[in-house]
């Protein structure tokens, strides 16, 4: 019998409509900034990566090529401490809880948070 495993991260991501994607680098965007008036450098850097990550998908589909499989998801960078980690873990929280959203990109944003856990 085999065993059946969760989407990753990038696969729930890859699997975003557009309108999704963009709204996601919209609130990276946002949270980023939150993170930086907070003084938290690698919190920010980490939605700024994420920014990077998701236009990059986006402008891959523009050619008709689907490449948010292979890439790197976001990390927080080294020297980051518990509160950076804290930190991003909340920010996602907002957007799991923002059941204006549609349920796959909530879904999406619980697995970045996943992975920032671990």
């Amino acid at each position: 019998m085999e065993n059946e495993t969760e989407a990753t991260p990038q696969a729930e991501l890859a699997s975003l409509p557009d309108a999704d994607l963009v709204g996601l680098r919209l609130a990276a965007q946002v949270l980023g900034h939150k993170a930086e008036v907070s003084s938290r450098p690698n919190s920010a850097a980490y939605f700024a990566d994420l920014q990077r990550v998701i236009q990059a998908a986006l402008t891959s589909r523009l050619g008709g090529v689907r490449v948010l499989d292979d890439a790197r998801l976001p990390v927080l960078p080294a020297g980051s401490d518990a509160e950076d980690r804290r930190l991003v873990n909340e920010y996602l929280g907002l957007l799991i809880a923002n059941e204006q959203l549609s349920s796959e990109l909530r879904a999406a944003c619980r697995g970045l948070r996943t992975a920032n856990s671990e």
